[in-house]
C-alpha cells in the first residue's frame, strides 16, 4: 500500500523547492543518479514496484544508503522517514535533474559505421536525446539516408545549427579534422559536444565536452582476460620474470683496476 506523503518532490516547473534553479551537479552525483533511473526502471519493468527505500536502491547497487538520500535530497526528494520513496516520483524528478524531460536536439558530423550505429539507436529518445541531422565529407554517403535522416555535406552544418539553434554535437569523425570541426561548431553557437573521437579538443570554458574513449573500456576487459591467463604465483610477485637477475637494473659500478693484468702466483 503506498502512501501520497511518501516522497516530497518540491518543485516550480524546473526548479528545486523555493524556486531555487537545479543545482550543479558533480560528475559523480550525475553519474550514481542515472544508475538509480536505471534501476527503478527496470525494476518496475520486472515487476510492479510502486515504493523503495533509499537502503533497497543502495543494496541493489552497492552504495551507502545515506549516500543515496543525499543524491536525491539534491534534486529536491525528499523520503519520509523509514517509508520510502515513491517509484514514479523519484523517476520523475530524475528525470527533470538531468534533464530527460526536455527535448535535445543534436546534430552528428561523421556518419560512418560508428556514427550511423548511433543515429540508428532507438534509445536515446529515452534521454530526450533527438539526432535531427548528420553530416559528412564523403561524397558516397552524402545524400544516403540513415534511420530516416538525410546525410548532408559538412559544408551546410554551420548554417543548419545557427538556423535551428542547435546546441548539442556528436563527433565521429578521424581524429585529424576533430579540432578544426570543433572551432566550427563552437562558433556557430554548440554548447556541448559528445566526443567519439580519440582526440582531445580545445574549447571554451563554458562550452562541455564529454569523451568516451572506447581503448579505456577495451583495455579493462583485456586486463581482466590476461589475468585469467596468468598464473597465480605470476599475479602474486606482480612480474612475469621467473629469475630475479632478470629484472634487475645493470650496475654502473665498475671495480677498481691496476694498470696491470691480475696475475696468478
Amino acid at each position: 500500500m503506498t502512501d501520497s506523503r511518501r516522497t516530497t518532490v518540491e518543485r516550480t516547473n524546473n526548479s528545486l523547492p523555493g524556486g531555487r534553479p537545479l543545482p550543479s551537479l558533480s560528475k559523480l552525483v550525475l553519474e550514481r543518479l542515472i544508475r538509480y533511473y536505471r534501476f527503478l526502471a527496470e525494476s518496475t519493468v520486472r515487476k510492479s514496484l510502486h515504493a523503495v527505500t533509499s537502503a533497497e536502491i543502495a543494496d541493489a547497487l552497492e552504495l551507502d544508503a545515506t549516500q543515496v538520500r543525499k543524491d536525491l535530497a539534491a534534486i529536491g526528494v525528499l523520503g519520509m522517514g523509514h517509508v520510502g520513496f515513491d517509484v514514479c516520483e523519484v523517476c520523475r524528478a530524475i528525470r527533470i535533474g538531468l534533464g530527460f524531460d526536455q527535448r535535445h536536439e543534436a546534430v552528428l558530423i561523421g556518419a560512418g559505421h560508428l556514427g550511423g550505429a548511433l543515429m540508428a539507436y532507438p534509445g536515446f529518445t529515452k534521454y530526450g536525446l533527438h539526432i535531427v541531422a548528420a553530416f559528412d565529407s564523403d561524397k558516397q554517403r552524402i545524400g544516403s539516408h540513415i534511420a530516416g535522416c538525410t546525410i548532408r555535406a559538412v559544408r551546410l552544418m554551420t548554417p543548419f545549427i545557427e538556423k535551428h539553434k542547435i546546441r548539442l554535437a556528436i563527433l565521429t569523425t578521424p581524429a585529424g579534422v576533430s579540432q578544426s570541426l570543433t572551432d566550427s561548431l563552437v562558433a556557430a553557437g554548440v554548447k556541448a559536444i559528445w566526443n567519439f573521437t580519440p582526440a582531445r579538443l580545445t574549447v571554451p570554458s563554458d562550452v562541455l565536452v564529454r569523451s568516451e574513449h572506447i581503448s579505456t573500456g577495451l583495455s579493462e576487459i583485456t586486463h581482466h582476460l590476461k589475468r585469467e591467463d596468468t598464473p597465480t604465483e605470476t599475479r602474486i610477485t606482480g612480474s612475469s620474470c621467473t629469475s630475479r637477475a632478470r629484472c634487475r637494473q645493470p650496475s654502473t659500478h665498475r671495480p677498481h683496476r691496476s694498470g696491470r693484468g691480475n696475475k696468478r702466483g
